[in-house]
């Protein structure tokens, strides 16, 4: 790498390189088991359910009928106590509130909470302040069941007219639900002062993570009734950045993913809102999500939007005037559990785009497949990412192979080009027209040297993409690492990497290069060692032993070429 056009080849691809997990950082948009068991009570009610009527009726997407259980009317004066019962699925347990006639902190029973990580160098720093208290742990927690909706979660809320009453009384009553339970059916029922009756009954289904949904409005008001919504909210962390696996509203709405990252997004009267055929909406982070999914797909409008009670969330709004007399009933079903390919795909629904690989997602997939192979006959992700390594480096050692013989054969051109520049100095297009005659004489390519490390560049994002998004890693251990989705608390690999990178950049010939390109190059290993301690672990240990196994090839060809120069 010692031509001009080589030199600024190679930094454009590294600071392309800089600018893309920069753009990542601060400014991207947010790339079974068997049959479930039936959805289990801890305790039970004694009911005597009467039948409904409404003069007219209307059904969204088709209604199940095991859910189509008769609920007793609740009248609008009539006072309900608070009620909370423990509730169960496949993979999922949760609590079904009178407040909102919603589940609430739910948990995941198959995933446990992934550990906290604290930094060496954090803790260090705080010490230094004098913020810490007690001594250094790498990792906190990590035994409990992970979470997905909190206790100030509310998964399904449903009203009608505006929005923001949170699913509260027009007149400002608390939204209490009557509860009831028929067999394996919750059905959760109030009358709005007003005389809208809300209805909503959830049943198990025979898929884990997943329950049927059906909610029914019957408009016995004096008057019609503009919209209706459904949707899920919970408190959110505003503060949390892209890397933080923070809770946030999420919706696949004409054939596109939405995702909200900044909260503040929401601030004071505004709100996101997508139009079109909605395939699913809800909450998740980066690894599991809470949403809501139409039996069919319905053309409407999704609002992610923050409720006065400090909730944030999606919801389904339904612009149809409901009028006097009439119902109308959504058919839906609940998906409380991981962003797995294996399951969502399954599904159906466009529920896998909530995987989000990014632009390289094609790659990624492939990669994550190759690693679930791995992983299936090694039974560890960290061993699977090295062999994913060496399988890729073998993949690449043809053009990389070519790559390194073009530096040396340019290394060994290097006085005859600096001759052609001292005698056409004054000429520079008679200048490049013997150069690139050289060239061919010796058959020498001036971009043989950066064309492969460009190819691999796609890989290498996916790969980030793979390790930072892929639940399959989630609490994944390795050695001395606990999770190897989170960066490494004690900081070792990235140290190993910045070592390894010094080495490597010590076997370039730099003897051509003017001073600045210099201090560039010497800086690379402490700007790329700063990246990797923010990275997540598995990543780094990707590009550990790539760059260990590209110092060994370079160290073959350099002997090679002693041994043919001798």
């Amino acid at each position: 790498m010692n031509t001009e056009q080589d030199r600024r080849a190679f930094l454009a691809i590294v600071l392309s390189v800089g600018v893309y997990f920069i753009w990542q950082a601060y400014f991207a948009p947010l790339p079974p088991t068997e049959s479930a068991a039936a959805m289990s009570i801890d305790a039970s009610v004694d009911t005597s359910p009467s039948t409904e009527s409404a003069e007219s009726v209307e059904s969204i997407g088709s209604v199940t009928p095991a859910t189509a259980v008769p609920a007793r009317p609740l009248a609008a004066s009539a006072v309900v106590a608070e009620r909370t019962e423990a509730v169960s699925g496949d993979g999922w347990e949760a609590e079904i509130h009178s407040g909102n006639g919603t589940f609430r902190d739910i948990s995941l029973q198959n995933y446990t909470r992934s550990p906290q990580v604290n930094p060496l160098y954090s803790w260090l720093l705080d010490k230094v302040q004098g913020k810490a208290d007690g001594g250094w742990a790498p990792y906190e927690g990590g035994d409990d069941p992970q979470p997905l909706m909190s206790e100030k979660g509310a998964l399904v809320l449903a009203g009608g007219g505006v929005l923001d009453d949170d699913g509260a009384d027009i007149s400002g009553a608390p939204s209490v639900y009557a509860i009831e339970r028929h067999d394996q059916v919750w059905v959760a029922t109030r009358m709005r002062s007003d005389g809208l009756h809300i209805t909503k009954r959830y049943a198990p289904t025979d898929e884990p993570f997943t329950f049927d949904v059906e909610i029914t409005f019957r408009n016995d008001t004096s008057s019609s009734i503009p919209q209706l919504w459904v949707g899920a909210a919970d408190e959110m962390d505003p503060g949390a950045g892209r890397f933080d696996n923070a809770l946030r509203p999420l919706a696949h709405v004409d054939g596109s993913i939405e995702h909200l990252l900044d909260l503040e997004d929401l601030e004071g009267a505004q709100d996101e809102r997508y139009i079109g055929a909605v395939d699913w909406f809800g909450v998740g982070d980066r690894y599991f999500m809470a949403v809501l999914v139409p039996e069919e797909a319905i053309n409407a409008q999704v609002v992610m939007d923050t409720l006065p009670s400090g909730r944030s969330g999606s919801f389904l709004l339904d612009n149809r005037t409901l009028d006097t007399g009439a119902s109308r009933t959504y058919a839906l079903k609940a998906f409380l559990g991981p962003k797995d390919l294996d399951y969502l795909k399954a599904y159906g629904h466009n529920l896998d785009t909530a995987v989000e690989f990014g632009w390289f997602g094609f790659f990624s997939k492939i990669l994550l497949f190759l690693l679930k192979m791995f992983q299936s006959g090694v039974v560890n992700w960290g061993v699977s990412i090295v062999l994913l390594t060496v399988l890729v480096k073998l993949a690449f050692f043809p053009l990389t192979q070519k790559a390194f013989v073009s530096s040396r054969r340019m290394q060994v051109l290097q006085p005859k080009l600096n001759e052609l520049r001292e005698k056409y100095k004054d000429n520079k297009e008679l200048q490049t027209q013997e150069t690139m005659k050289l060239f061919r004489e010796n058959n020498v390519n001036p971009m043989g040297s950066c064309l492969p490390t460009l190819i691999q560049l796609p890989v290498w994002f996916a790969l980030y993409n793979v390790m930072l998004y892929s639940v399959e890693l989630y609490d994944s251990s390795f050695l001395y690492l606990q999770d190897l989705s989170a960066e490494d608390p004690y900081g070792l690999l990235p140290t190993i990497y910045a070592v390894v990178l010094f080495v490597q950049q010590r076997m370039m010939p730099m003897a051509n290069m003017d001073e600045t390109q210099q201090k560039i190059f010497r800086m690379m290993p402490l700007l790329f060692a700063v990246w990797m301690f923010v990275f997540p672990s598995g990543l780094v240990l990707y590009f550990s032993i790539n760059m260990l196994l590209t110092i060994g090839q370079q160290w073959l060809i350099r002997r090679r070429f002693k041994e043919e120069a001798a």
